[in-house]
């Protein structure tokens, strides 16, 4: 990981802002989704890209409830 030497603090509802540079950098939007890892004692935020349920293949997905599915998994659960 890389530091960027910027800086942000939690407010009291636990939001955090995110630095207009940071979101220019990496192309992030009022409307974006962010994905929240934890790894050791890291808090990673990534934007977030759907991806099936059963494969991860981000390509062809269609929305099944809560949760992406692919169109091959989508077919071999149809042929069951």
């Amino acid at each position: 990981m890389k530091k960027t030497g910027e800086f942000c603090t939690i407010d009291k509802l636990g939001r955090v802002l995110i630095p207009i540079r940071i979101r220019r950098k990496y192309d992030l939007n009022a409307d974006n989704r962010l994905e929240i890892l934890a790894e050791d004692d890291c808090i990673i935020l990534r934007k977030y890209i759907p991806s099936c349920t059963f494969c991860s293949n981000e390509d062809d997905l269609v929305e099944f409830g809560k949760k992406f599915i692919c169109s091959k998994c989508k077919m071999m659960i149809s042929e069951l």
